[in-house]
C-alpha cells in the first residue's frame, strides 16, 4: 500500500512539474488525490483499531488477574504516541528513575 501511495504522489508531482494540464490529467489527478485521502484516513483508522485492540488485551489480562507490566507499559507508550496530550499523564518521568 505504501509503495502505491508513494508512486501516486510521485506521479502527481511529475505531472505538475512537466506542466501537463489537460482535462483528462486534471480529472485523473483529482481522482488520485481523493483515493490517497481515503487511503491516509484508512491508515489512521487502522492505527486506532490496533491501539484499541491493545487496550482491550491489557484489560483482559488484568481481568484474568494476570497483570503484565510489560503489556501495560506498551499500551501506555502507544497511547501517548496516539494521543500526545495524554503523554505527561501516563508516561513516567525520566527523573523518577534516579531518585
Amino acid at each position: 500500500m505504501n509503495k502505491h501511495y508513494d508512486n501516486a504522489i510521485a506521479a502527481l508531482r511529475e505531472t505538475d512539474r512537466l506542466g501537463i494540464s489537460t482535462e483528462a490529467t486534471a480529472m485523473a489527478a483529482m481522482q488520485t488525490q481523493a483515493t490517497l485521502a481515503v487511503a491516509a484516513e484508512q491508515a489512521r483508522t487502522n492505527r486506532q483499531l490496533e491501539l484499541s485492540n491493545m487496550i482491550a488485551y491489557a484489560q483482559l489480562r488484568r481481568a484474568r488477574r494476570r497483570p503484565s507490566l510489560d503489556v501495560e507499559e506498551l499500551v501506555d507508550v502507544r497511547m501517548a504516541s496516539a494521543f500526545p496530550e495524554l503523554g505527561e499523564a501516563i508516561l513516567p518521568d525520566d527523573d523518577e528513575d534516579g531518585i
